[in-house]
């Protein structure tokens, strides 16, 4: 699965208005790549951790919660979860021309990216 998030995310990214983007794979790995100056890879990494973990809490009472996007001043933050614990943030700037429909086209990609079979089928 490694390598086809690798490749979704190589063939869409950056996306305007994109700051950073995090990745969290089912195995508990993280991979992060920033696209600005004014957000540093331990911001993200720290901003990721909290985010994901809050959004997991809202995910075990409100199961059919797969996305969420959390609004700051200057960035909003949209992730989705899969069911096997992958999680996707994209870090964007708050910008009213946003590509919205780019942003949520890789979302869903992100989350119907086919399951891995049994060893040796993936």
């Amino acid at each position: 699965m490694r390598k086809a998030y690798e490749e979704l995310l190589s063939a869409r990214l950056p996306l305007p208005g994109m700051a950073a983007c995090a990745l969290r794979l089912a195995d508990g790995t993280l991979t992060h790549r920033c696209f600005t100056r004014w957000l540093s890879p331990m911001q993200v990494q720290q901003a990721f951790a909290e985010l994901a973990l809050s959004f997991e809490a809202v995910h075990q009472q409100r199961p059919t919660a797969l996305r969420t996007v959390w609004l700051f001043e200057h960035l909003r933050v949209a992730l989705c979860l899969r069911p096997d614990s992958a999680c996707l943030a994209l870090f964007l700037e708050n910008r009213p021309d946003l590509p919205l429909m780019e942003i949520h086209a890789l979302l869903d990609e992100f989350a119907d990216l086919a399951r891995p079979g049994p060893a040796g089928f993936n």
